[in-house]
Protein backbone atom coordinates (compact mmCIF):
# COMPACT_ATOMS: atom_id res chain seq x y z
CA UNK A 1 0.00 0.00 0.00
CA UNK A 2 1.22 3.50 -0.91
CA UNK A 3 -0.58 6.16 1.19
CA UNK A 4 -0.30 9.71 -0.15
CA UNK A 5 -1.51 12.31 2.36
CA UNK A 6 -2.67 15.68 1.07
CA UNK A 7 -2.81 18.30 3.84
CA UNK A 8 -4.88 21.36 2.95
CA UNK A 9 -3.11 24.28 4.64
CA UNK A 10 -3.73 27.23 2.32
CA UNK A 11 -6.43 29.04 4.31
CA UNK A 12 -5.88 32.60 5.51
CA UNK A 13 -7.57 32.08 8.88
CA UNK A 14 -8.91 35.64 9.07
CA UNK A 15 -11.40 34.71 11.81
CA UNK A 16 -8.52 33.69 14.08
CA UNK A 17 -7.81 37.43 14.51
CA UNK A 18 -4.05 36.93 14.31
CA UNK A 19 -1.24 37.75 11.91
CA UNK A 20 -0.04 34.20 11.29
CA UNK A 21 -1.54 31.47 9.09
CA UNK A 22 -4.23 29.48 10.86
CA UNK A 23 -2.39 26.16 10.59
CA UNK A 24 0.54 27.58 12.60
CA UNK A 25 -1.57 28.31 15.66
CA UNK A 26 -0.41 25.97 18.40
CA UNK A 27 -2.42 23.22 20.03
CA UNK A 28 -0.69 21.50 22.92
CA UNK A 29 2.43 23.56 22.22
CA UNK A 30 2.76 22.34 18.61
CA UNK A 31 1.50 24.05 15.41
CA UNK A 32 -1.69 22.37 14.22
CA UNK A 33 -0.25 21.31 10.86
CA UNK A 34 2.88 19.96 12.58
CA UNK A 35 0.72 17.65 14.69
CA UNK A 36 -0.70 16.16 11.49
CA UNK A 37 2.76 15.78 9.98
CA UNK A 38 3.95 13.97 13.12
CA UNK A 39 0.97 11.60 12.95
CA UNK A 40 1.51 10.83 9.27
CA UNK A 41 5.16 10.05 10.01
CA UNK A 42 3.93 7.05 12.05
CA UNK A 43 2.35 5.45 8.96
CA UNK A 44 4.56 3.19 6.86
CA UNK A 45 5.54 4.13 3.29
CA UNK A 46 3.64 7.41 3.47
CA UNK A 47 4.22 10.53 1.41
CA UNK A 48 2.91 13.98 2.32
CA UNK A 49 1.83 16.79 0.01
CA UNK A 50 1.15 20.10 1.78
CA UNK A 51 -1.05 22.59 -0.08
CA UNK A 52 -0.10 26.12 0.96
CA UNK A 53 -1.33 29.54 -0.03
CA UNK A 54 -1.44 32.58 2.24
CA UNK A 55 1.97 33.38 3.78
CA UNK A 56 3.33 30.19 2.23
CA UNK A 57 6.97 30.92 3.07
CA UNK A 58 6.16 31.40 6.73
CA UNK A 59 4.39 28.02 6.76
CA UNK A 60 7.34 26.29 5.07
CA UNK A 61 9.84 27.85 7.45
CA UNK A 62 7.90 26.89 10.56
CA UNK A 63 7.01 23.28 9.81
CA UNK A 64 9.52 20.44 10.19
CA UNK A 65 8.97 17.88 7.44
CA UNK A 66 10.50 14.63 6.24
CA UNK A 67 12.25 14.13 2.91
CA UNK A 68 9.05 12.53 1.59
CA UNK A 69 7.17 15.84 1.70
CA UNK A 70 6.18 17.96 -1.29
CA UNK A 71 4.93 21.55 -1.22
CA UNK A 72 2.22 22.76 -3.62
CA UNK A 73 0.98 26.35 -3.79
CA UNK A 74 -2.71 27.09 -4.38
CA UNK A 75 -2.70 30.59 -5.87
CA UNK A 76 -6.48 31.05 -5.96
CA UNK A 77 -8.77 29.84 -3.15
CA UNK A 78 -11.47 28.11 -5.23
CA UNK A 79 -12.52 25.41 -2.79
CA UNK A 80 -11.34 22.12 -1.33
CA UNK A 81 -11.70 20.14 -4.57
CA UNK A 82 -9.58 22.71 -6.38
CA UNK A 83 -6.92 22.47 -3.64
CA UNK A 84 -6.76 18.68 -3.95
CA UNK A 85 -6.63 18.91 -7.74
CA UNK A 86 -3.63 21.24 -7.39
CA UNK A 87 -1.78 18.54 -5.44
CA UNK A 88 -2.65 15.52 -7.61
CA UNK A 89 0.45 15.83 -9.79
CA UNK A 90 2.58 15.03 -6.72
CA UNK A 91 0.78 11.76 -5.89
CA UNK A 92 2.31 8.41 -6.78
CA UNK A 93 0.78 6.04 -9.37
CA UNK A 94 -1.35 3.40 -7.66
CA UNK A 95 -1.44 5.23 -4.35
CA UNK A 96 -4.36 5.76 -1.98
CA UNK A 97 -4.87 9.48 -1.48
CA UNK A 98 -5.94 10.65 1.99
CA UNK A 99 -7.16 14.22 2.29
CA UNK A 100 -6.58 15.91 5.66
CA UNK A 101 -6.92 19.47 6.92
CA UNK A 102 -4.18 21.51 8.55
CA UNK A 103 -6.60 22.91 11.13
CA UNK A 104 -7.94 19.47 12.17
CA UNK A 105 -4.90 18.17 14.07
CA UNK A 106 -6.13 15.50 16.49
CA UNK A 107 -6.83 12.58 14.16
CA UNK A 108 -4.87 9.52 15.29
CA UNK A 109 -2.68 7.21 13.21
CA UNK A 110 -4.81 4.17 14.11
CA UNK A 111 -7.84 5.98 12.66
CA UNK A 112 -5.97 6.78 9.46
CA UNK A 113 -4.87 3.16 9.14
CA UNK A 114 -8.52 2.07 9.42
CA UNK A 115 -9.44 4.60 6.74
CA UNK A 116 -6.73 3.29 4.42
CA UNK A 117 -7.93 -0.28 4.89
CA UNK A 118 -11.50 0.70 3.95
CA UNK A 119 -10.25 2.41 0.77
CA UNK A 120 -7.85 -0.39 -0.21
CA UNK A 121 -10.25 -2.02 -2.74
CA UNK A 122 -10.94 1.24 -4.62
CA UNK A 123 -13.81 2.22 -2.33
CA UNK A 124 -14.25 5.79 -1.13
CA UNK A 125 -13.73 5.90 2.63
CA UNK A 126 -14.88 8.95 4.58
CA UNK A 127 -14.55 9.81 8.26
CA UNK A 128 -17.82 10.88 9.87
CA UNK A 129 -18.86 11.70 13.43
CA UNK A 130 -21.98 12.63 15.38
CA UNK A 131 -22.22 16.20 16.64
CA UNK A 132 -24.72 17.47 19.21
CA UNK A 133 -24.57 20.82 17.45
CA UNK A 134 -23.84 20.09 13.77
CA UNK A 135 -23.82 23.74 12.74
CA UNK A 136 -21.24 24.48 10.05
CA UNK A 137 -20.66 20.86 9.01
CA UNK A 138 -21.73 19.02 5.88
CA UNK A 139 -24.51 16.50 6.65
CA UNK A 140 -24.22 12.79 5.82
CA UNK A 141 -27.16 11.67 3.69
CA UNK A 142 -27.91 7.95 3.97
CA UNK A 143 -30.28 5.74 2.01
CA UNK A 144 -33.05 3.56 3.44
CA UNK A 145 -30.44 0.78 3.58
CA UNK A 146 -28.14 3.02 5.66
CA UNK A 147 -25.69 3.49 2.78
CA UNK A 148 -24.03 6.89 2.31
CA UNK A 149 -25.49 8.60 -0.75
CA UNK A 150 -24.09 12.12 -0.49
CA UNK A 151 -22.65 14.86 1.69
CA UNK A 152 -24.64 18.10 1.68
CA UNK A 153 -22.94 21.31 2.78
CA UNK A 154 -24.93 23.32 5.32
CA UNK A 155 -25.37 26.25 2.93
CA UNK A 156 -27.11 23.94 0.49
CA UNK A 157 -28.98 21.73 2.97
CA UNK A 158 -32.75 21.74 3.45
CA UNK A 159 -34.32 22.34 6.86
CA UNK A 160 -34.80 18.60 7.39
CA UNK A 161 -31.23 17.82 6.33
CA UNK A 162 -29.86 20.39 8.79
CA UNK A 163 -31.34 18.35 11.65
CA UNK A 164 -29.09 15.38 10.78
CA UNK A 165 -26.44 14.90 13.48
CA UNK A 166 -24.04 12.67 11.54
CA UNK A 167 -21.67 15.04 9.82
CA UNK A 168 -18.68 15.03 7.52
CA UNK A 169 -15.20 15.53 8.95
CA UNK A 170 -13.85 16.34 5.49
CA UNK A 171 -11.24 13.60 5.79
CA UNK A 172 -11.49 10.92 3.13
CA UNK A 173 -9.45 8.35 1.22
CA UNK A 174 -9.71 7.20 -2.39
CA UNK A 175 -7.50 5.47 -4.94
CA UNK A 176 -5.53 8.08 -6.88
CA UNK A 177 -6.67 6.81 -10.29
CA UNK A 178 -10.34 7.15 -9.30
CA UNK A 179 -9.80 10.57 -7.74
CA UNK A 180 -8.16 11.85 -10.94
CA UNK A 181 -11.24 10.81 -12.93
CA UNK A 182 -13.79 12.34 -10.56
CA UNK A 183 -12.23 15.69 -9.64
CA UNK A 184 -12.58 17.29 -13.12
CA UNK A 185 -16.31 16.49 -13.07
CA UNK A 186 -16.99 18.52 -9.92
CA UNK A 187 -18.89 21.78 -10.59
CA UNK A 188 -19.14 24.95 -8.53
CA UNK A 189 -22.91 25.36 -8.79
CA UNK A 190 -23.56 26.04 -5.11
CA UNK A 191 -24.22 28.93 -2.73
CA UNK A 192 -20.50 29.68 -2.29
CA UNK A 193 -19.50 29.25 -5.93
CA UNK A 194 -16.69 26.87 -4.87
CA UNK A 195 -15.55 23.41 -5.93
CA UNK A 196 -16.49 21.16 -2.99
CA UNK A 197 -14.50 18.00 -2.42
CA UNK A 198 -17.58 16.55 -0.73
CA UNK A 199 -19.26 16.34 -4.16
CA UNK A 200 -16.89 13.48 -4.94
CA UNK A 201 -19.08 11.23 -2.74
CA UNK A 202 -22.15 11.59 -4.94
CA UNK A 203 -20.07 11.25 -8.11
CA UNK A 204 -18.42 8.10 -6.79
CA UNK A 205 -21.79 6.55 -5.99
CA UNK A 206 -23.08 7.31 -9.51
CA UNK A 207 -19.95 5.63 -10.87
CA UNK A 208 -20.69 2.47 -8.93
CA UNK A 209 -17.96 3.01 -6.35
CA UNK A 210 -18.90 1.88 -2.85
CA UNK A 211 -18.90 4.47 -0.07
CA UNK A 212 -17.55 3.25 3.25
CA UNK A 213 -18.02 5.61 6.20
CA UNK A 214 -15.77 5.42 9.25
CA UNK A 215 -17.81 6.73 12.20
CA UNK A 216 -15.46 8.05 14.89
CA UNK A 217 -15.81 6.69 18.40
CA UNK A 218 -14.15 9.85 19.69
CA UNK A 219 -15.47 12.92 17.83
CA UNK A 220 -12.63 15.09 19.17
CA UNK A 221 -10.40 13.58 16.45
CA UNK A 222 -12.40 15.62 13.95
CA UNK A 223 -12.38 18.93 15.82
CA UNK A 224 -11.05 21.94 13.98
CA UNK A 225 -10.58 25.62 14.73
CA UNK A 226 -11.74 28.63 12.74
CA UNK A 227 -12.04 31.11 15.64
CA UNK A 228 -10.13 31.82 18.87
CA UNK A 229 -13.03 30.31 20.80
CA UNK A 230 -12.85 27.08 18.80
CA UNK A 231 -9.08 27.04 19.32
CA UNK A 232 -9.72 27.01 23.08
CA UNK A 233 -12.03 24.00 22.71
CA UNK A 234 -9.46 22.26 20.53
CA UNK A 235 -6.73 22.86 23.11
CA UNK A 236 -8.81 21.27 25.89
CA UNK A 237 -9.65 18.29 23.67
CA UNK A 238 -5.96 17.88 22.84
CA UNK A 239 -4.95 17.94 26.51
CA UNK A 240 -7.63 15.43 27.44
CA UNK A 241 -6.53 13.16 24.58
CA UNK A 242 -2.91 13.27 25.75
CA UNK A 243 -3.87 12.66 29.38
CA UNK A 244 -5.94 9.61 28.41
CA UNK A 245 -2.99 8.31 26.39
CA UNK A 246 -0.85 8.50 29.53
CA UNK A 247 -3.49 6.72 31.59
CA UNK A 248 -3.69 3.99 28.94
CA UNK A 249 0.08 3.52 29.20
CA UNK A 250 -0.06 2.80 32.93
CA UNK A 251 0.56 6.28 34.34
CA UNK A 252 -1.64 7.54 37.15
CA UNK A 253 -2.96 11.04 36.46
CA UNK A 254 -4.72 12.73 39.38
CA UNK A 255 -7.09 14.70 37.13
CA UNK A 256 -7.03 14.41 33.34
CA UNK A 257 -8.57 17.87 33.10
CA UNK A 258 -5.72 19.52 35.01
CA UNK A 259 -2.58 18.67 33.08
CA UNK A 260 -1.00 20.55 30.16
CA UNK A 261 1.41 18.93 27.73
CA UNK A 262 2.85 21.58 25.40
CA UNK A 263 5.06 19.40 23.27
CA UNK A 264 5.80 15.72 23.86
CA UNK A 265 5.71 13.77 27.12
CA UNK A 266 6.59 10.12 27.64
CA UNK A 267 6.42 8.40 31.01
CA UNK A 268 7.22 4.97 32.42
CA UNK A 269 4.76 2.69 34.15
CA UNK A 270 3.95 3.33 37.78
CA UNK A 271 4.52 7.07 37.54
CA UNK A 272 2.11 9.54 39.14
CA UNK A 273 1.29 13.06 37.93
CA UNK A 274 -0.60 15.33 40.32
CA UNK A 275 -2.76 18.32 39.35
CA UNK A 276 -1.80 21.53 37.53
CA UNK A 277 1.47 20.32 36.04
CA UNK A 278 2.84 21.80 32.81
CA UNK A 279 5.21 19.86 30.53
CA UNK A 280 6.80 21.86 27.72
CA UNK A 281 9.03 20.86 24.82
CA UNK A 282 10.37 17.30 25.02
CA UNK A 283 10.01 15.72 28.47
CA UNK A 284 10.81 12.13 29.47
CA UNK A 285 9.74 10.66 32.81
CA UNK A 286 11.13 7.30 33.87
CA UNK A 287 9.35 4.57 35.81
CA UNK A 288 7.73 5.25 39.19
CA UNK A 289 8.33 8.98 39.03
CA UNK A 290 6.14 11.04 41.36
CA UNK A 291 5.36 14.58 40.21
CA UNK A 292 3.68 16.72 42.87
CA UNK A 293 1.23 19.54 42.14
CA UNK A 294 2.05 22.75 40.26
CA UNK A 295 5.36 21.66 38.73
CA UNK A 296 6.81 22.97 35.45
CA UNK A 297 9.16 20.74 33.44
CA UNK A 298 10.68 21.74 30.11
CA UNK A 299 13.02 19.83 27.76
CA UNK A 300 14.32 17.55 30.50
CA UNK A 301 14.84 13.90 31.40
CA UNK A 302 13.66 12.65 34.78
CA UNK A 303 14.95 9.15 35.50
CA UNK A 304 13.32 6.32 37.49
CA UNK A 305 11.93 6.72 41.01
CA UNK A 306 12.45 10.48 41.21
CA UNK A 307 10.20 12.45 43.56
CA UNK A 308 9.34 16.02 42.56
CA UNK A 309 7.54 17.85 45.35
CA UNK A 310 5.13 20.74 44.81
CA UNK A 311 6.11 23.77 42.72
CA UNK A 312 9.36 22.34 41.36
CA UNK A 313 10.70 23.91 38.14
CA UNK A 314 13.08 21.97 35.87
CA UNK A 315 14.37 23.30 32.53
CA UNK A 316 16.91 21.83 30.10
CA UNK A 317 18.31 19.44 32.71
CA UNK A 318 18.67 15.80 33.69
CA UNK A 319 17.64 14.33 37.03
CA UNK A 320 19.14 10.96 37.98
CA UNK A 321 17.49 7.94 39.56
CA UNK A 322 16.03 8.26 43.03
CA UNK A 323 16.56 12.02 43.39
CA UNK A 324 14.26 14.13 45.55
CA UNK A 325 13.54 17.74 44.57
CA UNK A 326 11.36 20.42 46.12
CA UNK A 327 9.19 21.92 47.20
CA UNK A 328 10.00 25.17 45.37
CA UNK A 329 13.23 23.94 43.74
CA UNK A 330 14.46 25.35 40.43
CA UNK A 331 16.89 23.42 38.21
CA UNK A 332 18.01 24.87 34.87
CA UNK A 333 20.76 25.57 32.37
CA UNK A 334 21.86 22.03 31.57
CA UNK A 335 22.24 20.98 35.20
CA UNK A 336 22.77 17.27 35.90
CA UNK A 337 21.81 15.59 39.16
CA UNK A 338 23.37 12.19 39.78
CA UNK A 339 21.39 9.42 41.48
CA UNK A 340 19.98 9.87 45.01
CA UNK A 341 20.89 13.56 45.25
CA UNK A 342 18.51 16.02 46.88
CA UNK A 343 17.69 19.69 46.37
CA UNK A 344 15.14 21.10 48.78
CA UNK A 345 12.95 24.13 49.29
CA UNK A 346 14.06 27.36 47.63
CA UNK A 347 17.20 25.84 46.15
CA UNK A 348 18.33 26.82 42.64
CA UNK A 349 20.91 24.98 40.54
CA UNK A 350 22.10 26.54 37.26
CA UNK A 351 24.71 25.09 34.87
CA UNK A 352 25.82 22.74 37.65
CA UNK A 353 26.51 19.10 38.38
CA UNK A 354 25.37 17.55 41.64
CA UNK A 355 27.08 14.27 42.49
CA UNK A 356 25.55 11.06 43.81
CA UNK A 357 23.89 11.36 47.23
CA UNK A 358 24.81 15.04 47.58
CA UNK A 359 22.34 17.40 49.23
CA UNK A 360 21.38 21.05 49.39
CA UNK A 361 18.15 21.07 51.36
CA UNK A 362 17.39 24.73 52.07
CA UNK A 363 17.71 28.26 50.62
CA UNK A 364 20.74 27.73 48.38
CA UNK A 365 22.06 28.93 45.01
CA UNK A 366 24.42 26.67 43.07
CA UNK A 367 25.64 28.44 39.93
CA UNK A 368 28.40 26.99 37.73
CA UNK A 369 29.12 24.51 40.52
CA UNK A 370 30.39 20.94 40.50
CA UNK A 371 29.62 18.83 43.53
CA UNK A 372 31.22 15.43 44.10
CA UNK A 373 29.56 12.56 45.93
CA UNK A 374 27.98 12.90 49.37
CA UNK A 375 28.46 16.66 49.58
CA UNK A 376 26.29 18.44 52.16
CA UNK A 377 25.49 22.10 51.50
CA UNK A 378 24.06 23.99 54.49
CA UNK A 379 21.11 26.38 54.42
CA UNK A 380 21.67 29.84 53.00
CA UNK A 381 24.77 28.91 50.97
CA UNK A 382 25.48 30.67 47.69
CA UNK A 383 28.14 30.31 45.01
CA UNK A 384 29.22 33.81 44.03
CA UNK A 385 29.92 32.92 40.40
CA UNK A 386 29.68 36.30 38.64
CA UNK A 387 32.22 39.10 39.02
CA UNK A 388 30.36 41.53 36.79
CA UNK A 389 32.22 40.47 33.64
CA UNK A 390 32.73 36.70 33.69
CA UNK A 391 31.21 33.70 35.39
CA UNK A 392 33.48 31.41 37.38
CA UNK A 393 33.26 27.85 38.69
CA UNK A 394 33.06 26.40 42.18
CA UNK A 395 34.27 22.84 42.71
CA UNK A 396 33.48 20.70 45.73
CA UNK A 397 35.12 17.28 45.97
CA UNK A 398 33.57 14.21 47.61
CA UNK A 399 32.37 14.45 51.23
CA UNK A 400 32.68 18.23 51.47
CA UNK A 401 30.54 19.83 54.20
CA UNK A 402 29.49 23.46 53.72
CA UNK A 403 28.31 25.26 56.85
CA UNK A 404 25.11 27.27 56.78
CA UNK A 405 25.16 30.78 55.33
CA UNK A 406 28.47 30.30 53.51
CA UNK A 407 29.38 32.42 50.48
CA UNK A 408 31.75 30.63 48.09
CA UNK A 409 33.46 33.30 45.96
CA UNK A 410 34.41 31.68 42.64
CA UNK A 411 36.75 30.58 41.26
CA UNK A 412 37.31 28.37 44.27
CA UNK A 413 37.82 24.65 45.01
CA UNK A 414 37.20 22.64 48.14
CA UNK A 415 39.21 19.44 48.56
CA UNK A 416 37.88 16.05 49.56
CA UNK A 417 36.51 15.93 53.10
CA UNK A 418 36.98 19.66 53.72
CA UNK A 419 34.41 21.79 55.49
CA UNK A 420 33.55 25.40 56.18
CA UNK A 421 32.31 27.15 59.28
CA UNK A 422 28.84 28.65 59.27
CA UNK A 423 28.65 32.24 58.10
CA UNK A 424 31.97 32.12 56.23
CA UNK A 425 33.00 33.98 53.09
CA UNK A 426 35.41 31.63 51.30
CA UNK A 427 37.67 33.38 48.78
CA UNK A 428 40.55 30.90 48.58
CA UNK A 429 40.65 27.18 47.81
CA UNK A 430 40.44 24.80 50.78
CA UNK A 431 42.78 21.76 50.99
CA UNK A 432 41.38 18.27 51.65
CA UNK A 433 40.37 17.36 55.20
CA UNK A 434 40.67 21.02 56.25
CA UNK A 435 38.38 23.48 58.02
CA UNK A 436 38.01 26.96 56.52
CA UNK A 437 36.50 29.85 58.45
CA UNK A 438 36.22 33.27 56.89
CA UNK A 439 34.30 35.58 59.20
CA UNK A 440 34.88 38.39 61.66
CA UNK A 441 35.58 37.39 65.24
CA UNK A 442 32.72 37.87 67.65
CA UNK A 443 33.53 40.69 70.03
CA UNK A 444 33.31 40.02 73.79
CA UNK A 445 29.87 40.55 75.19
CA UNK A 446 29.17 43.97 76.66
CA UNK A 447 26.75 44.19 79.52
CA UNK A 448 23.94 46.68 79.06
CA UNK A 449 23.72 49.45 81.58
CA UNK A 450 20.54 49.46 83.53
CA UNK A 451 18.42 52.57 83.30
CA UNK A 452 18.10 54.48 86.55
Amino acid sequence: MKPDFIILAAGKGQRMLGNQPKVLHEVGGIPMAQRLLNTIHEIKNSKTIVVIGDQSQKVKNKLKVSKKTAWVKQKNQLGTAHAVKTALSQTRPGSIVVVLYGDVPLVQSKTLNKLLKLASNKSLAAITFKAENPRGYGRIIRSSRNQVEAIIEEKDASKAQRNIQEVNSGMLALHSSVLKKLLPVIKNKNAAGEYYLTDVVGLARKSGISIKPLLLENPSEALGANTPEELQELERACQRQQALRLVGAGIQVADINRIDVRGSLSAGKGSFIDVNNVFEGSVVLGKEVKVGPNCFIKDSVIEDRVTLKANTVIEDSRVGKGCILGPFTRVRGGTTLESSSELGNFVEANRSKVGRSSKAKHLTYLGDATLGEQVNVGAGTITCNYDGIKKHKTKMADNVFIGSNTSLVAPVSLGEGSYTGAGSVITKSVPKESLAIGRARQSPPIKRKKKK
